[in-house]
């Protein structure tokens, strides 16, 4: 278990840089001024919102029907096709926490303002942080939440 541990450690530092990269990108190659007015960049905010609110509970909807298959025991973490499904699941729940990032980051160029993605950079730094593969989240049914 210690080395598909550290597989997905590995994977998730990956993901941990793309985003940084990305929510500091507006600081040094950003546009000089805003290529668009500024009540269009109020819409597009509200539309990058939603879009981000969307792709946040995605990414938690994701993680949790991974982690209720690891706690029913369909999912063996310790075997290597449950690391696959796991990685495979993990993938696509750090690509989204990486789209609320990238959302900030167009908000930023359209607006010509970096300080305008703080929200997206937050919440996508936020939800990497929690989906972060901690060992204790993994082990099986006894961190199973307690039926009704």
């Amino acid at each position: 278990m210690k080395m598909q541990q550290g597989i997905l450690w590995a994977v998730w530092a990956v993901f941990a840089a793309l985003f940084a990269l990305g929510v500091w990108s507006p600081f040094f190659f950003g546009p000089v001024s805003a290529p668009y007015s500024d009540a269009a960049v109020q819409v597009l905010g509200f539309v990058l919102a939603l879009l981000a609110m969307t792709a946040g509970v995605g990414s938690m909807a994701s993680r949790e029907s991974l982690l209720k298959a690891i706690w029913a025991g369909r999912i063996d973490p310790g075997s290597t096709g449950g690391l696959a499904r796991m990685l495979r699941t993990l993938l696509g729940t750090w690509a989204l926490c990486l789209f609320v990032g990238a959302m900030g980051v167009v908000m930023a160029f359209a607006s010509a303002k970096p300080v305008s993605q703080w929200p997206y950079g937050l919440a996508g730094a936020t939800l990497l942080a929690f989906h972060s593969p901690r060992a204790r989240r993994f082990r099986g049914a006894r961190f199973a939440p307690s039926a009704p």
